[in-house]
């Protein structure tokens, strides 16, 4: 976890949160900050990265808390402007995430038994999983689309072990298991 390169993403992210409700794109890419690449911007990335460094929030200095601070409020006053808009494109995200969290598990949970869906590449799709919970918090989503996740965690927890904690041990207080289940363990192959 780098709480810095967050906020980075925080501050860059809320300066073209109006141009981004905005625009058509979806995955709407920001390029590179003094060197560094900043992932595409989109909802999910938004509230993920403002929810880890919340996790962290204890551990900020004055200024980094006036970044996140400030960031977050352009970003509600964005919400509040294009209302509409916020909501019709957290809702394609959603939709978006959920089609590749499915294609996902469907290659993991028809793999043959001699092939291992754990590790890093469960790790690393875990993140799909996890902003489809906070879009879900964040904004209402169609019902048919929510059908559609708990038949993705119905089938994912028919083969799941549970088990530690799979993200860095400092975001796990802010990851209750009963809401965040999908990150105390891993999909296993039969």
């Amino acid at each position: 976890m780098n709480p810095s390169a967050d906020l980075t993403f925080i501050r860059i992210a809320g300066q073209q949160f109006d141009e981004y409700v905005n625009a058509e794109a979806l995955f709407y890419p920001i390029g590179s900050v003094s060197g560094m690449a900043m992932p595409q911007l989109t909802i999910g990335a938004w509230l993920e990265a403002v929810w880890r460094v919340r996790a962290v929030e204890s551990s900020l200095d004055a200024e980094q808390r006036a970044i996140l601070n400030d960031a977050v409020a352009e970003v509600q006053r964005v919400r509040r402007l294009w209302s509409v808009l916020y909501q019709h494109k957290a809702q394609r995200e959603f939709k978006s995430r959920l089609d590749s969290w499915t294609w996902y598990l469907d290659d993991v949970l028809n793999a043959s038994a001699g092939m291992s869906p754990t590790g890093a590449g469960y790790v690393e799709q875990a993140h799909v999983r996890f902003k489809l919970q906070l879009l879900r918090q964040d904004t209402p989503q169609p019902a048919v689309e929510l059908q559609r996740l708990h038949v993705a965690d119905r089938r994912l927890r028919a083969r799941f072990a549970d088990g530690p904690f799979i993200w860095d041990p400092v975001l796990q207080p802010a990851a209750p298991p009963d809401t965040f289940w999908f990150l105390y363990g891993q999909p296993v192959v039969n």
